[in-house]
């Protein structure tokens, strides 16, 4: 293999893929791809107001369902979150379920996997906080437009040394369309009761994503266009777009660097979803979760190992069980996702990292601890059995 042209000499050459015989979800044709790009739908224009969420001593049974019903797309737009389900957001961006044919500087979302292992819970937290702002103040708001201007700015600085790195509008796009279908496919992976959403969130979910990736601009070399261009239209298409990235030939798009760079990231989102979710000792455990999640095809392109298969399918069943649990039971009469949106505003950003530390090493503590005890009563059981002569 000759040798790879340096960052700076890596211009939209190197990144393009070939993609005329295999068509992205939303681009209806060859010429659509390039030259003729469908723009994406303009801002939101209030009808209505929405209505406002019931008080909270009216809020019984399967309430959320039933607000929903009183909505349609006509309102105000649509959002996946904000008034629209104060459940607990489907929307955190879910592990690593992707992944790009070409690792680059910095994807087009607030967070970068390249400094995921520097700094890199401080990053998940404000891609969550970017996310929910986008949801919350709507996709048009003043809030989005500058949360999205932040990150512009930031791609401004990368594509001087990088270029090409940001000219390909379907990843863009990929960065929301995980986080959109991200519910929908775990119902569908373990074979949940319900498995689609509610028509409302089915229409919400592509209209908000095309609009907040038409605030984020592809560098001057390719216009200066936007991220959002032949977006899904509804979300069966979002769905097959989201299917259709999974299922890229990636072997053929990427070389050896790539592929390295992509089992470094991989590896350390992997440990990252380990440190945020589970004590030092169950970090076994978050693998198995994480790697029954991912789809088989980045598995292997990120050459992650597989689960074993008796533990993915307890992880599955235990996902099934909650699922079905949470659609059986009433609907939490207060939005607990929103206390913690509220409460990270008041964080400090670069002590994150620090905090998560620190509460691994308490939780660890306490499993150790629970460890011994339960070693503990065991073993003087084992002893009492014996002195009985049972």
């Amino acid at each position: 293999m000759g040798k790879l042209p340096s960052l700076s000499e890596r211009g939209n050459e190197y990144y393009a893929l070939d993609l005329a015989s295999n068509l992205p979800p939303g681009t209806d044709s060859p010429d659509q791809l390039i030259t003729n790009r469908r723009q994406p739908r303009p801002p939101a224009s209030p009808k209505r107001p929405l209505p406002e969420w019931p008080p909270e001593a009216e809020r019984k049974g399967k309430w959320i369902s039933a607000y929903l019903d009183k909505n349609t797309t006509k309102s105000s737009e649509p959002q996946p979150s904000s008034r629209a389900t104060p459940s607990p957001s489907p929307s955190a961006t879910p592990p690593p379920s992707s992944t790009s044919p070409k690792p680059r500087p910095a994807p087009p979302q607030p967070t970068t996997a390249a400094r995921s292992s520097a700094a890199g819970h401080q990053r998940f937290y404000e891609t969550q906080d970017f996310i929910l702002d986008c949801m919350w103040h709507g996709s048009s708001s003043a809030v989005a437009r500058s949360r999205v201007g932040t990150v512009n700015r930031i791609h401004a600085r990368i594509w001087r040394d990088v270029p090409g790195a940001y000219s390909s509008p379907f990843e863009g796009e990929m960065s929301l369309i995980g986080s959109a279908f991200f519910e929908t496919m775990l119902r569908k992976l373990v074979g949940a009761r319900r498995a689609d959403p509610h028509p409302v969130l089915a229409a919400a979910w592509p209209a908000w994503a095309e609009r907040v990736l038409a605030h984020f601009r592809t560098e001057p070399a390719d216009g200066g266009g936007s991220f959002a261009v032949n977006f899904p239209r509804d979300f069966d298409e979002l769905e097959r777009f989201y299917r259709w990235f999974q299922n890229l030939p990636m072997d053929r798009f990427t070389n050896e660097e790539d592929r390295r760079k992509g089992h470094e990231l991989a590896e350390a989102f992997t440990r990252q979803f380990c440190e945020l979710w589970f004590p030092r000792q169950l970090h076994w455990l978050g693998r198995l979760v994480l790697l029954t999640i991912v789809p088989r095809q980045v598995r292997e392109q990120q050459q992650l190992g597989h689960p074993n298969r008796f533990g993915a399918a307890l992880v599955r069943l235990f996902f099934k069980i909650q699922i079905d649990l949470a659609d059986a039971l009433p609907d939490p009469v207060r939005p607990s996702f929103y206390d913690d949106y509220m409460a990270c505003k008041g964080w400090g950003w670069s002590k994150i990292d620090a905090n998560v530390v620190r509460a691994q090493k308490r939780s660890a503590q306490k499993l150790d601890v629970l460890l011994v005890v339960l070693l503990v009563i065991v073993g003087a059981g084992f002893l009492w059995r014996s002195s009985k002569g049972l």
